[in-house]
């Protein structure tokens, strides 16, 4: 990627978070300001000649009204000049979303395979956000959605955030969106749902036990752990022999990956896949799943599953049976429940009477079963939710959100696990 002026948009405005991130990345990360209020976060990689140094610029000011819409405005004006393509529609739509900014300075300039382009693209993932340049808009892994230059520099790989434009529920647009991802009852649809079958969602769960061993054998790596080599050898050589064909494409990418070349994007994103793939094994009938507070606990959940025994996933394979279908649309309904009221309180931090709301509820079976209450509002670790500490919620959304895809896979399908809605 090009070395240009960058600057991340999203629609999640989470200071906070991105403070967190950093430190999770960067563990020298120098933050000049709490951790909800800060202007300048610099991260430094390598030493003496080596040295490279990464600042990300934040001002509330910036993406604040009336310089806000103004600035979105500028935006869609900017894109209505590019040549037309296909994504021009969606691209002049996205601006409507955005609620957050962030800038950065870096010294010396980029180069190819950067590691500080590693650390910018986690953070854009995990606000779901883009990069605009001024020859185009990028993804959150810095392939180009839209391109000054036309369609032929477009990135057919490039994905979009999960949010494309934001409308009124009373709009027909927004109407039609609710309604794909709303809660349901067992019988009810979407029409054009197509769940994947019993062999499909086996074939699926040991594909994540390999790209999740994978991200894992990174940290043991990190860890300056001697036998991990070997471990990956032995991992390589049980894909071989269970003979599954189900990775996608960047996931075969991360289990090819020779140890120690993993970039940071690559490790974390596969490593959550853990919290996707304990809802498979739920459906498989080989692992319960963590409450909402709680990770899934790594080793046991690969046993279920079949690693390192090939032997015990070849028999996975084997005329495998799923929970019936209303268990499954019961789970998603409470998945959805949980996912919805952690979105919510990011973006609109406050106590909610939150079992009266699902009670009123008219869009949607809601459902709280299991769900720990506390003045009527969902509960982290004993606490209410609005008195959890910053690193409990974003590992309990973070969970929430992979277990939510990993559901509405198994209830609607599409042929692409990684293409599952997780909508609220």
């Amino acid at each position: 990627m090009a070395t240009e002026p960058m600057t991340l948009f999203a629609r999640i405005a989470d200071p906070v978070g991105v403070a967190r991130k950093l430190r999770e990345l960067a563990p020298a990360v120098r933050i000049d300001g709490p951790d909800d209020d800060w202007r300048n976060a610099t991260v430094t990689l390598g030493r003496w000649w080596k040295k490279r140094t990464l600042t990300f610029t934040h001002d509330p000011s910036y993406y604040g009204e009336p310089n806000w819409s103004m600035q979105m405005a500028g935006m869609r004006n900017y894109f209505s000049g590019f040549p037309q393509t296909e994504r021009k529609e969606r691209a002049l739509m996205l601006p409507s979303t955005f609620r957050f900014a962030l800038g950065f300075l870096y010294s010396p300039d980029f180069e190819e395979n950067d590691p500080r382009y590693d650390i910018i693209f986690a953070v854009a993932e995990q606000l779901d956000g883009v990069l605009f340049t001024p020859s185009g808009l990028r993804d959150a892994h810095g392939r180009i959605l839209f391109a000054a230059g036309g369609e032929e520099f477009e990135d057919t790989d490039a994905v979009w955030p999960q949010v494309i434009f934001e409308v009124s529920m009373s709009d027909p647009l927004g109407a039609a969106a609710h309604e794909m991802s709303r809660p349901r009852a067992p019988d009810d649809g979407p029409e054009d749902a197509d769940p994947p079958s019993p062999e499909r969602v086996a074939r699926r769960a040991l594909a994540l036990t390999a790209v999740t061993g994978r991200a894992m054998l990174e940290n043991d790596f990190d860890n300056g752990l001697r036998e991990v080599h070997d471990w990956y050898q032995e991992l390589l050589a049980w894909v071989g022999d269970i003979g599954i064909d189900e990775f996608e494409p960047d996931e075969w990418k991360v289990l090819q990956r020779p140890v120690g070349k993993l970039d940071v994007g690559m490790k974390v994103d596969s490593a959550w896949r853990l919290e996707g793939l304990v809802v498979l094994a739920w459906a498989l009938g080989r692992f319960e799943i963590p409450p909402a507070d709680e990770l899934v606990q790594v080793r046991p959940l690969w046993e279920s599953l079949g690693w390192p025994d090939a032997d015990t996933a070849r028999r996975l394979l084997v005329n495998p049976t799923l929970k019936s279908r209303p268990m499954i649309c019961t789970l998603r309904n409470r998945l959805f429940t949980l996912h919805w009221r952690l979105l919510n309180q990011r973006i609109h931090p406050k106590v909610l009477d939150f079992a009266e709301f699902v009670r009123a509820c008219t869009w949607g079976p809601m459902d709280i079963t299991g769900l720990q209450l506390i003045d009527g509002d969902l509960a982290l670790g004993g606490k209410r939710i609005d008195q959890v500490s910053d690193d409990l919620f974003s590992r309990s959304e973070s969970a929430a959100l992979e277990r939510h895809k990993a559901v509405n896979w198994l209830w609607e399908g599409p042929a692409r696990y990684s293409d599952a809605r997780t909508d609220t």
